[in-house]
C-alpha cells in the first residue's frame, strides 16, 4: 500500500511536469505548432532532435505516469472494485495506450522523415502530411479522452472521500476545457486543459503523500 502510494506520489508530480515540459514548447520555442502540417513541418525541420525528446517526455513518460497514477488512486483493499472503478481503470489504459501511439508514431516518423538522407522534396511533404493526418486522426491535439479520464477519476475520489468536494469541482471544471477541444475552433482550450492539470496533479500528488506519512504515524503509533 505505502509502496504504491509513494509510486503514485512520483507519477503525480512527473505528470505535473510533463505538462509543463508541453506547454513550454507550445509557447515558447514553437508557438505555432499546432497551426497545421505545413507549420509544424517546419518546426520539426529544425528542431527534429529536440522534438523526439520532446514526444518522448510529454507522450511515452507521461503515459507511464498517468497509469502508475490511476492504479495508486484505484486502489481498493477489498477483493473486488465498484463497476465506476473498473470503467475508470479501463479508460486510464485506453488513455495510455492512446498517448503511447501518438508518441511513439510522432518519435519514429521524425527519424524516418528526418534522418541521414533527409531532403525537404515533394515526396517528404506529401508522406508528413499523410502521417499528420494519421496522427490528428488518433487524436492528437484533442483533449477528450483526458478529460473523460479526469471526470472519472474525480468522482471516484469523491466516493472514497479522499478529495474535497471543491477539488472534485475543480476537476470537473478541467473536463470542461478538454471536451471543448472537440470543437475545431476551440482547440486552443486545450492549453487551458494542461495549465488546470498541472495545478490538479500537484494536489492530488501532495494528497498521496499526505496519506503515505499518515498511515506512517499509524504504523508507528500502532508498535509504540
Amino acid at each position: 500500500m505505502r509502496k504504491k502510494q509513494l509510486y503514485g506520489v512520483f507519477a503525480s508530480f512527473i505528470c505535473a511536469t510533463s505538462f509543463i515540459l508541453g506547454l513550454c514548447l507550445i509557447f515558447i520555442i514553437a508557438p505555432d505548432f499546432n497551426d497545421g502540417p505545413d507549420q509544424r513541418l517546419r518546426t520539426l525541420t529544425n528542431f527534429s532532435g529536440l522534438m523526439q525528446i520532446w514526444y518522448f517526455l510529454v507522450y511515452v513518460v507521461f503515459g507511464i505516469s498517468v497509469l502508475t497514477l490511476s492504479v495508486s488512486l484505484l486502489e481498493n483493499q477489498t477483493r473486488e472494485h465498484s463497476v465506476l472503478q473498473q470503467i475508470t481503470i479501463l479508460m486510464s489504459y485506453l488513455w495510455s495506450c492512446y498517448i503511447f501511439a501518438s508518441g511513439f508514431i510522432a518519435i519514429l516518423s521524425i527519424e524516418f522523415l528526418f534522418g541521414e538522407n533527409f531532403s525537404l522534396g515533394t515526396a517528404t511533404v506529401d508522406l508528413w502530411r499523410d502521417i499528420y493526418a494519421i496522427q490528428m486522426g488518433l487524436g492528437e491535439g484533442f483533449e477528450w479522452v483526458g478529460a473523460i479520464w479526469v471526470v472519472l477519476i474525480n468522482t471516484c475520489l469523491l466516493k472514497q472521500n479522499r478529495l474535497s468536494g471543491k477539488l472534485v469541482i475543480f476537476g470537473y471544471f478541467i473536463s470542461f476545457f478538454g471536451f471543448l477541444t472537440l470543437i475545431p475552433s476551440q482547440k486552443e482550450m486545450g492549453a487551458v486543459f494542461g495549465l488546470l492539470q498541472i495545478v490538479w496533479f500537484i494536489v492530488v500528488g501532495f494528497m498521496l503523500l499526505y496519506e503515505r506519512r499518515k498511515l506512517q504515524q499509524h504504523k508507528t503509533t500502532n508498535i509504540d
